[in-house]
């Protein structure tokens, strides 16, 4: 009988669809030109973002079909740099949601630091 594993990393589907939440709200407020941000940092951040989102996303679906310790430090190593990819656009977010959304990235960057990838 095949032992069933548990993947570590199926909370984090709820979190990143939070940080997409968090994308869409940054694109329709987080840039406009009279809350006093420089519009010019904002141009392009979709790409970059979504370029980790979609290898993170890719990672987990290849660990989940194929639990390795390989996999997992990839997961691992993709969430990081999808965490980097947003701390690198909160210049876009409006001032009154700032705190909010670095207590979440930094709980997801902790999650992902300590999710164990023993198998």
């Amino acid at each position: 009988m095949k032992k069933s594993l548990k993947n570590p990393f199926s909370q984090k589907v709820g979190i990143l669809f939070i940080a997409s939440s968090f994308i869409v709200l940054i694109s329709l407020t987080g840039c406009s030109t009279d809350d006093g941000i420089n519009s010019n940092s904002c141009e392009n951040w979709s790409e970059q973002f979504f370029a980790q989102a979609e290898a993170y996303l890719a990672a987990e679906s290849i660990y989940s079909n194929d639990p390795t310790l390989s996999n997992c430090n990839n997961v691992k190593a993709k969430g990081l740099n999808y965490v980097e990819a947003i701390e690198g656009i909160l210049n876009c977010v409006p001032a009154a949601s700032l705190s909010v959304y670095n207590d979440d990235l930094r709980d997801l960057k902790a999650e992902i630091n300590n999710t164990p990838c023993d198998n």
